[in-house]
């Protein structure tokens, strides 16, 4: 089970996808790429502010009092790396899926082993018990951040995820996750989901058997 503690500015599209063959390949790789590419083009000579998305997703960070241009939603240190063409590194389909989706849509999305997930899982605020080794290899404070946590500890932000539950060539059930502001069209966030589960099940297979969005 997931839900949201009350009187969050946020909404979280969730979807459990099952039974998946994590492939060799980096078609989710190039897909990733080309998006940067068109980024690059269209805005290398502009503020990243004005990219259309940007300021809606900084906003609902700036509402829990985290400046994002310090500490900046995943969605957006993809779409700098983007602009200012600094690559990006190939991990596996199911991450670098979540990559392209996130930098497409300016969204921050996650992917997690759900076999690495123990028990419920609620979205909430964090306080100065929260951290976890992220996958720069870095421990990642989440006082007064939002995060995942299941029964265990916190596993993951709309900033950057932790080592416990990521997704590897190993993987065969994941959830995946968009963070979105409170105010984002469920409509929008639905087709988002349904991209990002396409993109997932084409390339990995699997089924979706669960899909939601959560709201406080």
């Amino acid at each position: 089970m997931w839900k949201i503690n009350k009187n969050l500015e946020i909404k979280v599209a969730v979807a459990e996808i099952e039974n998946l063959s994590i492939p060799d390949n980096e078609i989710a790789f190039n897909g990733l790429k080309k998006s940067a590419e068109k980024y690059h083009r269209e805005y290398s000579n502009t503020s990243i502010g004005s990219v259309p998305g940007v300021l809606e997703v900084r906003q609902f960070f700036r509402k829990i009092g985290i400046d994002p241009t310090k500490h900046r939603p995943s969605s957006e240190a993809l779409l700098n790396r983007a602009i200012k063409q600094k690559g990006f590194n190939h991990i596996n389909p199911v991450v670098d899926v979540c990559n392209w989706c996130s930098l497409e849509f300016l969204l921050p999305m996650c992917a997690y082993d759900s076999d690495k997930i123990n028990g419920d899982v609620i979205v909430r605020i964090g306080n100065e018990e929260d951290s976890y080794l992220g996958h720069n290899k870095r421990v990642v404070n989440l006082n007064k951040r939002y995060l995942l946590s299941d029964e265990i500890s916190a596993f993951g932000s709309p900033i950057t995820d932790s080592i416990r539950t990521a997704v590897d060539k190993n993987s065969k059930n994941i959830s995946i996750v968009i963070f979105a502001p409170a105010d984002y069209q469920n409509e929008f966030l639905e087709d988002r989901l349904n991209s990002f589960i396409q993109r997932i099940t084409v390339i990995c297979g699997g089924v979706c058997l669960k899909r939601e969005i959560l709201h406080s």
